[in-house]
């Protein structure tokens, strides 16, 4: 079995997005890296504002793609419960929207509580945001954490509109990638701050 070190991809990438002057540049090059990294049909740079509405500031498309650029969604788009989740665990997969969901078994843990799958990555979604991505035509999303500050700042919002399963080593890569973005965007974001 062949396998491929995508971690070695990382650097080139982080030197890219490095030569960005402002955040809308330095998101446009991201979005550009993780679909390039990644191959999702659609990548966007989902950030929220201070009223936890959510924007489209960055995009990479494949062609006859739509563009969500630009697009503006509420605060109650992604309710707190899943901001909080998407702070604890920063990688969110979904292979394939029409996966047949399998039940864990047993629900409860030896402690007598249910088991906490907040840090599983085969743990199902709301079946609410599957029929929303469904709506959409989409059959595989990623959604992977920008944290600046200790706050959730944005996402890599990633569809796919066949199914797509990423190796574990490709996940890593495109999470390493994602944590060195945040970094990236924290000091740009801190100079502009200061200046």
């Amino acid at each position: 079995e062949i396998t491929s070190d995508y971690t070695s991809y990382v650097r080139p990438m982080v030197d890219r997005v490095r030569k960005a002057k402002t955040v809308p540049e330095l998101c446009k090059i991201a979005a550009r890296q993780m679909k390039a990294l990644t191959g999702f049909d659609r990548v966007m740079v989902y950030r929220f504002g201070a009223d936890q509405s959510g924007e489209v500031i960055a995009e990479a498309v494949s062609p006859n793609v739509d563009s969500f650029l630009g697009l503006h969604y509420p605060a109650t788009d992604i309710p707190q419960q899943a901001r909080r989740l998407y702070l604890r665990n920063r990688f969110r997969i979904i292979s394939d929207t029409l996966a047949e969901p399998v039940p864990i078994e047993p629900q409860i843990g030896a402690e007598g509580t249910p088991l906490d799958l907040s840090m599983s990555t085969l743990r199902a979604v709301s079946p609410i945001h599957i029929e929303y991505l469904n709506n959409m035509g989409v059959r595989a999303s990623l959604s992977i954490s920008i944290v600046i500050e200790g706050k959730l700042w944005g996402l890599f919002a990633c569809h796919h509109y066949a199914p797509r399963v990423l190796p574990y080593s490709l996940r890593t890569a495109a999470e390493l990638f994602s944590e060195l973005f945040s970094l990236s965007a924290e000091r740009m974001i801190g100079k502009e701050r200061s200046s």
